[in-house]
């Protein structure tokens, strides 16, 4: 009798523990809820084949803009109740997150295979295994999963021609303002020209940036200015807006992020 609910008792406390490590990995907190400021490089590597691969680093400006995006994929993407088990000699890409505690994360494009002698695997779209403290959770996210097989590949090294253009014309119309506003240099951007009749050397421009201080505080401050750019009388500021307390949401937009 004692011998029987011994052993009962060791099924309940199995059950309990499996049920709170499933809850755990079900809502994500402890496994996938990521921050920027815990992130220090990511890597994407393929591990057969070839060894192509390729490392984004936080201390790089272009870089922190890809790792922020991955996160958020990340921390917004959905628990899948799909095996967490992958087959080992089938997973051709793999995507180690560096933290700066010195912990390690991976993430690997979930596997469904059939059959036991001969076993056919292929890759289930839009499926991620996240490994942490060798505790697994599968993950659903298509822009991660994309991402991983081969989004990285296409990620431009460094900033793309428009963005340089862009921080080429607003370093030149911010001179016009800068004693005014001298904290406005953060992720500038050229909202719009426009031609003024039609004149292909008289145009109307509309500018904007977040203030660099406020970027890194809990609210964001951002400037937008309105121009007219002309030959006989060069820069002249026609309207300057300054916005307080921008939400997170339009602050990563302005650095598009």
């Amino acid at each position: 009798m004692k011998k029987t609910k011994l052993t009962v008792f060791l099924l309940l406390i199995g059950i309990i523990s499996s049920t709170h490590l499933l809850a755990e990995a079900s809502d994500g907190t402890n496994l996938i809820k990521l921050t920027d400021s815990e992130v220090s490089s990511i890597q994407v590597i393929r591990l057969k084949g070839t060894d192509n691969s390729r490392i984004f680093r936080m201390t790089d400006g272009y870089d922190e803009r890809i790792i922020r995006r991955v996160i958020n994929w990340i921390n917004t993407s959905s628990p899948s109740e799909q095996a967490t088990e992958l087959e080992a000699d089938k997973v051709p890409l793999l995507l180690k997150i560096n933290m700066i505690n010195g912990d390690l994360i991976t993430l690997e494009p979930a596997y469904k295979c059939k059959g036991h002698l001969i076993k056919r695997c292929t890759a289930v779209d839009g499926e991620i295994v996240l490994t942490k403290n060798k505790n697994k959770i599968r993950l659903t996210s298509q822009e991660l999963y994309d991402w991983i097989i081969v989004g990285w590949k296409y990620e431009p090294v460094g900033p793309t021609k428009e963005e340089l253009l862009e921080e080429t014309l607003y370093t030149r119309y911010f001179s016009v303002i800068e004693k005014d506003f001298p904290d406005f240099i953060m992720c500038p951007r050229i909202d719009s020209v426009e031609r003024i009749n039609r004149n292909t050397r008289r145009h109307l421009v509309i500018a904007s940036a977040l203030n660099y201080s406020g970027h890194h505080a809990p609210s964001y401050e951002r400037i937008t200015f309105t121009l007219i750019d002309t030959p006989e009388n060069g820069i002249k500021i026609i309207k300057v807006r300054k916005k307080s307390n921008v939400p997170e949401r339009e602050s990563l937009k302005q650095c598009r992020w």
